[in-house]
Order: structure tokens, then sequence, then C-alpha cells
């Protein structure tokens, strides 16, 4: 079972050493600010002098001519720029913003390539495993997933309703939200605003785990939510791409040991149909004491329902899946 976690676990090793790299980057960068923007409680919320307006409307600039005036904060920093009176508070909310705008532009590029690749490698399992049911005559050479359908699978709802671009837009805003806030209340007290205090570093660690936690051989995290319900969707596509039977169907496969939950000691084995309904038991509920075996109809494969990572549980379920198909074309 471990093999089947091999590839997508590397990845996302190699992911969070350039999340590491990048956030040493952005923290520099706030630091940075701090320096150049000490001011205290008094003059927080004062116009800001002209010559520091002109020093943040040039960056805002700069942010167009990389393209990274999108969204919320484009909002922001537009409304900034087309204005003379503007708060220095708004200025100090707007540069930690824009240090956490910059990390992502630094990241995107990484980011999507090792989802893009992580996801190829599952579209083309997918299609190893229908070959390797079918007489060798029939089988079919192995193909790269296309763009589209990896572009697709990416901006589709995830277990949790949200797209991943929606995702990251939220948490860049909350993370700089955070970090904005304790500046605040460091000027309120009159303490100096310092990104290696440890009030900033649990700040700071706190969203990092929360994006991509790597401790050991325990991986947590949106990203790799996010990634195991990409690779099961990108191998049902590789699945369909060769074995065009309706009766086609997948195993669920769940990491079960002393510490499983119910419903991943339930699911782990049962089969859904690709093309067609499935009706099953299982665990639902949000809490613990919410919890209960309930029926459930679905056609096909829904991510969160029958197709991992699911969702509407207390406690997540480490799962995979794994093509069964029709006893007509196994291979003799």
């Amino acid at each position: 079972m471990n093999d089947v976690w091999n590839y997508h676990n590397k990845q996302l090793i190699k992911l969070k050493q350039t999340y590491n790299k990048i956030d040493k980057q952005k923290q520099n960068e706030l630091q940075n600010i701090f320096d150049s923007f000490k001011i205290d409680f008094e003059h927080l919320y004062n116009i800001v002098d002209s010559k520091t307006l002109n020093r943040v409307k040039t960056k805002i600039e700069e942010w167009k001519d990389k393209g990274l005036l999108n969204g919320y904060f484009g909002m922001l920093a537009n409304n900034i720029y087309k204005r003379t009176r503007v708060k220095n508070s708004e200025i100090l909310e707007l540069l930690i913003y824009g240090a956490y705008i910059e990390e992502q532009s630094k990241l995107e590029e990484t980011e999507l390539n090792i989802f893009k690749d992580v996801a190829n490698y599952y579209y083309q399992q997918g299609q190893t495993e229908v070959n390797q049911t079918l007489p060798k005559k029939k089988r079919k050479l192995v193909s790269v997933m296309p763009d589209a359908i990896f572009l697709a699978l990416l901006d589709m709802q995830n277990e949790k309703g949200y797209v991943w671009k929606q995702y990251v837009d939220a948490v860049i805003k909350y993370n700089a939200d955070q970090v904005y806030r304790q500046a605040i209340i460091n000027i309120q007290q009159n303490k100096e605003n310092d990104i290696s205090d440890s009030i900033y570093q649990n700040i700071i660690i706190k969203q990092q785990n929360s994006k991509l936690s790597i401790n050991q051989d325990k991986i947590s995290g949106a990203v790799d939510n996010e990634l195991i319900g990409l690779n099961n969707l990108a191998k049902i596509e590789g699945i369909k791409s060769i074995a065009k039977d309706d009766d086609s169907q997948i195993e669920f496969w769940a990491v079960t040991d002393e510490n499983s939950t119910e419903m991943c000691q339930s699911m782990n084995g049962m089969k859904f149909y690709i093309n067609k309904e499935n009706s099953f038991d299982r665990y639902w509920g949000e809490t613990q004491r919410e919890l209960k075996l309930i029926k459930v109809r679905v056609f096909g494969l829904v991510v969160g329902v029958n197709l991992p990572p699911i969702a509407h549980h207390w406690h997540y379920c480490r799962s995979t899946i794994r093509y069964v198909p029709p006893l007509k074309t196994q291979k003799k």
C-alpha cells in the first residue's frame, strides 16, 4: 500500500522545500516593511506623507507590470493608487498583503508544475491498470494527460467545496490579515515589529503547516488534500481513456491500522461503478457525535462522497483507488 503513495509523497517533500525557501524571502520582505515603516500609534491613522505615498505608488506600478493586481488585492491597490489622501495604516496593510501576493507569484509555477506532474503520473497509472487486465492485443499505448483535462480537473470543486485558486486567494488575504493585526497590536503597545519574534514565528509556522505539513512520514495540509483529489480524478480520466465499458469499477483503498476510523475500515474494499449509479452505506457526520451510518446513492464517482479524499466525516481518512474491470474484459 505504501508504494501507492511514494510518488505523491516524494513530490510534496520537494514542494515543501520550495515553500520553505520562498517563505524565508517573504519574511525578509516583511521585516523590510517593518523597518522602513516605523510609526507610533498616535500617527498610525494619520494621512501618509507625499514622499511615502509616491514610493508606494511606484510599488503598485511594479505589481501591475508583474500582473499581480488581481482580485481583491488589485482592487485595494488601485483604490490607493488613485487617491491623494491615504492613511498610514492603509499603506501598512497593503504592503503586508503585497508581500504575500509576491510570495505566491514566486511559488505558482513550481506549484502548478508539480500538481500537473503528479496528476499525470496517476493518469498514466490508471491507463496501466486497465492495460494489465486486457489481452495483449487489446492494450493501448499509455499517453500523457492532455493539458485541457488537467486544467479542467484543477478548476473543479474539491471535497470542501472550493476551487484551488479560490482557496489560494482566500488564504493569502487571511494570512496577510493575521500579520497586519499583530503589527497593529505591537504598534499600540509600543513594541518593535520583529518578524523573528516568537509571536510572528508561531503565526507563520501555523500558516505553513495549514498549507502543507510534513512531520517525518506524516503529510497533511490543504495541498496534500487537494492533490489527493486531483490524483484520483486524473486516474479516473486515465481509466476512462481506455476502459469504455459502463460496468467498469474502482476499488476504494484506505490506509487501515490500529488508528483507523470506522469509516476507513468500513469503506476499505468497497467497489464503485465509474459510469453507473452506486448505492452503499457509509458513515456520515461533521463531528464524532453526529456520526452515523447512512445509505448513499450517487452516480459514478464524486470527490468527498465515494472518491478520496472523503468529506463529511469528523476524521480524515487517507485513501486512494484502483481499477476493477468487468469480468468479461479480463485477460485470459
